[in-house]
């Protein structure tokens, strides 16, 4: 057996695909200019990315309460972060774009945190 993959032969390192490589230049969102409809469709890729970012990266809740999504300014940080990781992500992207990412990446961690801290929920518990 190979030393570096599971016992159902899946490789626990890297595994399955989730999300799909960005192909060309993302498109700001500006949440308030879409319908309901729409933006539960934008909405949907938001969620499926932000539980990608908190599992890969190993974000705990001080960073992505359960409840983010019920806090537009969260949903407003997440979705420029996420725009950020789709433009330094595409194949079209520079060389450099990931590792300035990353660097957004930290900086953004501290405004989630401090607009967690604003929020004033706890785990099971939303406020707001």
């Amino acid at each position: 057996m190979n030393p570096i993959t599971s016992d159902a032969g899946r490789d626990p390192f890297f595994p399955d695909p989730v999300l799909h490589q960005p192909g060309g230049p993302p498109l700001p969102i500006l949440w308030a200019a879409h319908t309901p409809e729409s933006c539960r469709h934008l909405f949907e890729d938001l969620e499926l990315w932000v539980t990608w970012l908190v599992d890969h990266y190993s974000l705990d809740r001080r960073f992505v309460p359960e409840c983010w999504a019920r806090h537009w300014e969260l949903v407003e940080e997440l979705s420029a972060l996420h725009l950020a990781w789709e433009g330094a992500y595409a194949t079209t992207a520079h060389a450099d774009a990931a590792l300035t990412w990353h660097e957004r990446l930290a900086l953004a961690r501290t405004r989630l945190a401090d607009w967690v801290a604003r929020t004033g929920c706890r785990p099971g518990e939303h406020r707001g």
